[in-house]
């Protein structure tokens, strides 16, 4: 969470690595004098949700040779877009189609006769080399992506082959990466929040060492204990509406109806097919709030706001279990998952990550 800072405190930052906006963009250095947009923030989104925000108090050395000062007190700066892009405006419920010139995008929106506020960001996606979207807006949501080293670990292992007091490496040891995914929301120029929902480690390869010491005798093997039968999962979640579903009905615009064992009909729009996780209240760093301000109950569900919209009503079945009627009232994953609640810690321990499909109720 950042709050309580001036607005012209502010820098470059990386928030993604590898990001290539130079083929759609061009900076140019410049000391520029005061225009209207000097206390706008700057914010590039590119593919795959690469992005840089533009402040003030920091040096990034892939960028020294680009940067562009809006004022001479170097408070706040802006990009110059190539000559002959197509750049679509979008303003509240306005939208604007023109073709750039070689300009700063502050002189683009001078000459649409486009006013901002300093309490609203200027956003602007490289969607192709040829096309750009500045969106001018109060509030903005996206994914950051960061890539770090993973240190690899020691693992040390007894083995009696060798002399007791030695140690041999048996497998070299090799760093990795850690990608983490944040969910980053910024509202008036400030950024509210900076959630992770996603973390994953490639490439990282344990040191193995062994070590001596003496061999042990071995005991008499013990019979093999006859395993107990594993619980089935339920039918249903015992707190959804218990009413079985036996039919899907498809028509030809993607919708349908889902037939259940009571005959009662209800109509769906759409059909995703989508990864389940779980979660419970007892899991570390898991609140009882969701993202809509309602308080966690069986039913809720979080997603990615860019897949399915907050509020959306869903009928949920999963690979070997019937989740049933969920709302998305919560946030904190990635992309093409969802995350179903759990009242109880066990349950959501079975339930684990599943293959579902996604029934987008009308």
């Amino acid at each position: 969470m950042e709050s309580g800072k001036k607005r012209g405190q502010r820098r470059w930052s990386w928030l993604h690595h590898g990001v290539t906006l130079s083929a759609a963009l061009v900076v140019l250095f410049s000391a520029l004098s005061v225009v209207n947009w000097a206390d706008a923030l700057y914010i590039l989104t590119g593919v795959e949700d690469t992005a840089i925000v533009l402040k003030e108090d920091a040096y990034v050395s892939a960028l020294a040779s680009k940067q562009v000062y809006l004022t001479e007190t170097g408070t706040s700066r802006d990009i110059i877009l190539t000559e002959g892009q197509d750049v679509t405006i979008r303003h509240g419920e306005q939208t604007w189609n023109v073709v750039s010139k070689e300009e700063r995008v502050s002189a683009l929106l001078d000459r649409m006769h486009i006013d901002v506020s300093p309490l609203e960001m200027i956003s602007i996606q490289v969607k192709d080399e040829n096309n750009v979207e500045v969106v001018i807006t109060g509030d903005l949501t996206y994914y950051d992506r960061e890539t770090t080293t993973a240190p690899h670990g020691v693992v040390r292992v007894p083995n009696d082959k060798i002399p007791v007091g030695t140690e041999q490496v048996v497998q070299e040891g090799k760093d990795g990466e850690k990608t983490c995914v944040y969910e980053v929301t910024w509202s008036g120029g400030e950024m509210l929040s900076r959630q992770l929902v996603e973390e994953a480690t490639n490439n990282a390869v344990d040191e193995i060492v062994a070590y001596g010491v003496e061999p042990e005798p071995q005991p008499e093997p013990e019979p093999e204990p006859i395993p107990e039968p594993k619980p089935e999962p339920p039918a249903n979640n015992s707190s959804l509406p218990m009413d079985k579903l036996v039919e899907v009905r498809k028509n030809g615009n993607g919708g349908g109806t889902l037939i259940f064992q009571s005959g009662r009909q209800v109509k769906f729009k759409a059909i995703k097919n989508m990864t389940a996780t779980a979660y419970n209240k007892d899991e570390p760093k898991v609140g009882t709030i969701t993202a809509s301000g309602t308080k966690v109950h069986k039913g809720v569900v979080a997603v990615d706001r860019r897949v399915i919209k907050l509020g959306t009503k869903m009928y949920i079945v999963a690979s070997g279990y019937e989740y049933g009627y969920s709302v998305a009232e919560d946030t904190g994953v990635f992309g093409n998952t969802i995350d179903l609640y759990f009242e109880s810690y066990k349950g959501m321990q079975q339930f684990g990550r599943r293959s579902c499909t996604v029934y987008i109720l009308e």
